[in-house]
C-alpha cells in the first residue's frame, strides 16, 4: 500500500471550509520542534483537561440524585453513545476532513456547555433528565471528536516522527488524567457544575482556537471526497475494516493493542481497587498505586518522544508490552505496598513506549484517507471494550481468586506480544506504507 499523496499544485486550493490542502508532505525532524504540532498538543491538551473536569462535575451532579441506580443511569449515558458511535466518527472524519470534524465538534461541545451552564443556573439540576440529556449529547460529540483528532498527527508529521508525537500525546492524556481529575474537584468544590461548565467553555474555546490554526497545514474535505465519494456511512465503515484487514502488519498491530486494553482495563480498574481493599489499604494508598502507573507511563512515553529514529517499532514495541504484561503479573504478589506500587510503575513505564510505538507505526502505514476509521478502532478497544473487560475480570476473580485473574490477564498481554513477533510483516514493520 502506498500513502496518497497531494497533488503538484502552484498554488494550494481553498476548501469550502477555508482551509489550505497541503501539497506536500510533513518534513522530518524532531515532533516537538514542529510548530504545526506543538499547537495541536496546546488545543489537545486543553481539551484533555476539560474532558477530565466534565467527567468529575458530571459523577459529582449524578451522585446528588435520589438513588445510586439514577447515578450509574447518567454515568452510562454518556459512555454508551460514544463507544457504539465512535466508528460512525471516524467515517466522518475520512469523509468531512479529520480537522473539519475535529473543529465542529468542538463548537458543539462550547454551545452544549454553554447552555447546560445556563440551564443549571436558572432552574437547577434536582431531576434526572437534564444530566441524561447533557451525558448523551457530549457522548454523541465526543464520538466524533476523538478519532478526528486522533488523525490529524500524521498530517503534521512525518512517518519517522509519529512515535515520539504519540509519546508526547500520550503523556498528555497521562498527565490530564492525574491532574485534570483533582482540578474538577476543586472547581465542583468552588462552584458546583455550573461553574465547571463555565471552565470548560473557556477551555474548549482554546482548544479550538489553537485546532484552528492548523487549517493551513492539514487537508480538508476537498481532498478526501474522491476517495469516499457518495458512499454510504454502511459501506465507509466496511471499507475502513476491509482496508485494515487487507495490511496483515496494520491488523496484527490493531489485534495487538485490542489485547493491551482488554488486558489492561480489568487489572487496573478493577483488580486494584479489589487489591486494596483486600489488604486494607485505603482509598488514598489506592490513588497512589494508580499515580505510580501513571507516572510510569509518562516516563516511559515520554523516552520514546525525545527518542530521535526507531527502526524496528513494532519489534521494540512487543519487547516492552511483554515486560510490562510480566511485571503487572507480579502486582498481587508483592508483599508490601511499595513492592506493589513498584511493579505497577514498573508496567506503566514498559506499557508507556510499546503503545507509543504501536500506536505511532498504525499512524505511520494507514493512508490518509482511512485514518479516522482505522484510530477510531485504536479508541474503539481502549474505550467501547473496556465494560467487557470489566466483567471478565469480576468473573475470574469469583470463580478463582484475585492473584490467578491478575495472572491470566498478564499471560494474555504477554502471549499476544510474543505471538505477535511471530508475524514477519509486524516483526519488520517500518514507518512507512511501502
Amino acid at each position: 500500500m502506498k500513502r496518497a499523496s497531494g497533488s503538484a499544485l502552484t498554488a494550494p486550493p481553498i476548501t469550502e471550509e477555508g482551509a489550505v490542502l497541503m501539497t506536500g508532505g510533513p518534513k522530518r525532524g524532531h515532533a516537538l520542534s514542529d510548530r504545526a504540532f506543538r499547537r495541536y498538543l496546546a488545543g489537545f491538551g486543553a481539551s484533555l483537561v476539560g474532558d477530565q473536569i466534565w467527567f468529575v462535575s458530571l459523577a459529582w451532579a449524578a451522585s446528588q440524585l435520589e438513588s445510586s441506580g439514577q447515578t450509574a443511569l447518567v454515568l452510562a449515558a454518556g459512555s454508551i453513545p460514544r463507544a457504539v458511535l465512535l466508528l460512525v466518527g471516524g467515517a466522518a472524519a475520512d469523509r468531512f476532513g479529520a480537522l473539519t470534524v475535529a473543529l465542529r465538534s468542538q463548537i458543539g461541545r462550547i454551545l452544549l456547555m454553554g447552555a447546560g451552564a445556563g440551564f443549571v443556573l436558572a432552574l437547577g439540576v434536582d431531576e434526572l433528565w437534564p444530566l441524561l440529556v447533557v451525558a448523551v449529547l457530549f457522548g454523541v460529540l465526543d464520538a466524533a471528536h476523538m478519532p478526528a483528532a486522533a488523525a490529524l498527527p500524521p498530517q503534521l508529521l512525518a512517518p519517522g516522527d509519529l512515535p515520539a508525537g504519540q509519546g508526547f500525546v500520550q503523556t498528555l492524556e497521562r498527565g490530564a488524567l492525574v491532574a485534570g481529575a483533582p482540578l474538577g474537584g476543586l472547581v465542583v468544590a468552588f462552584g458546583g457544575l455550573p461553574t465547571a461548565m463555565v471552565v470548560n467553555v473557556v477551555l474548549f474555546l482554546l482548544a479550538w482556537l489553537m485546532l484552528r490554526s492548523l487549517r493551513r497545514v492539514t487537508d480538508g474535505p476537498t481532498s478526501l471526497s474522491e476517495r469516499t465519494g457518495d458512499e454510504s456511512i454502511r459501506a465507509s465503515l466496511t471499507g475502513g475494516l476491509r482496508y485494515a484487514a487487507m495490511d496483515r502488519a496494520l491488523l496484527s498491530t490493531l489485534i495487538v493493542v485490542t489485547v493491551l486494553n482488554l488486558g489492561l482495563a480489568g487489572p487496573l480498574n478493577v483488580g486494584l481497587v479489589l487489591l486494596s481493599d483486600e489488604r486494607g489499604w485505603g482509598a488514598a494508598t489506592y490513588s497512589l498505586v494508580l499515580s505510580a502507573y501513571a507516572l510510569g507511563a509518562i516516563s516511559g512515553a515520554l523516552t520514546v518522544a525525545f527518542q530521535k529514529r526507531v527502526q524496528r517499532p513494532a519489534l521494540n514495541a512487543l519487547l516492552w508490552i511483554m515486560l510490562g504484561g510480566s511485571a503487572l503479573g507480579l502486582v498481587p504478589f508483592a508483599p508490601t505496598f511499595p513492592l506493589a506500587a513498584l511493579a505497577v510503575a514498573l508496567a506503566g513505564f514498559a506499557f508507556g513506549p510499546g503503545s507509543a510505538l504501536l500506536v505511532g507505526l498504525i499512524q505511520a502505514r494507514t493512508d490518509r484517507h482511512y485514518l479516522g476509521r482505522v484510530m477510531a478502532l485504536v479508541n474503539f478497544s481502549a474505550l467501547g471494550l473496556t465494560p467487557i473487560a470489566y466483567v471478565l475480570f469480576g468473573q475470574g476473580v469469583a470463580v478463582s481468586t484475585l492473584e490467578v485473574t491478575f495472572t491470566v490477564s498478564a499471560a494474555l498481554v504477554v502471549l499476544a506480544a510474543a505471538m505477535a513477533l511471530f508475524v514477519g510483516p509486524l516483526r519488520r514493520a517500518r514507518l512507512t506504507t511501502d
